[in-house]
């Protein structure tokens, strides 16, 4: 009886340190946009290290590289699959909390957090506030934002989960397999 009343309460102190990372991550996302926007202006780019990293105010209607940035109804249809994303990643997340997968549970948190981030940006704006941008000899990479990297992070991590952590993983080492 202890034991159980003892793994109910890690559970619940887990799934409180998962929503507070979401609740963190979504602020420092916000805050980092608004500061940029606050103090640069629309296109200004400002040198962090010269011809390597850079920070530069724009705003993205589009999804990832801009990609139908130009496109009126895209906006509506990036709202609607966001909503769609955070349910779905909301709906694993309470699964991965049943099933005891802490990984998952934190990589879902991150994703759900980049999702949050950019879907605040398109309701309160009509776009994305973009603001961290580097230059890879003559590539000048995407311009992005925190939120962007918490969804890379958080897709990055369920991918692990998936392929190499999950009982059922594709990539999962079988007992008793010799390491290479």
């Amino acid at each position: 009886m202890q034991r159980i009343r003892s793994n109910g309460r890690r559970r619940i102190i887990f799934e409180i340190v998962a929503l507070s990372l979401i609740v963190l991550f979504v602020a420092l996302d916000q805050i980092t946009k608004y500061h940029f926007a606050a103090v640069l202006q629309y296109g200004q780019t400002q040198p962090v290290i010269e011809g390597f990293f850079y920070f530069t105010y724009v705003l993205n209607k589009g999804a990832a590289w801009s990609f139908l940035n130009d496109v009126a109804w895209a906006q509506t249809v990036f709202k609607i699959l966001t909503l769609i994303a955070i349910a779905v990643f909301g709906y694993f997340s309470y699964i991965s909390s049943k099933k005891g997968y802490k990984w998952l549970k934190i990589a879902l948190s991150f994703a759900i957090s980049g999702a949050l981030g950019n879907f605040i940006d398109r309701v309160i704006l009509g776009s994305v506030i973009d603001f961290i941008g580097f230059t890879f000899g003559t590539y000048n990479f995407p311009i992005f934002n925190l939120a962007d990297s918490f969804l890379v992070v958080g897709v990055a991590m369920i991918m692990i989960h998936l392929f190499f952590l999950d009982k059922n993983a594709i990539f999962k080492r079988k007992d008793g397999q010799k390491e290479d």
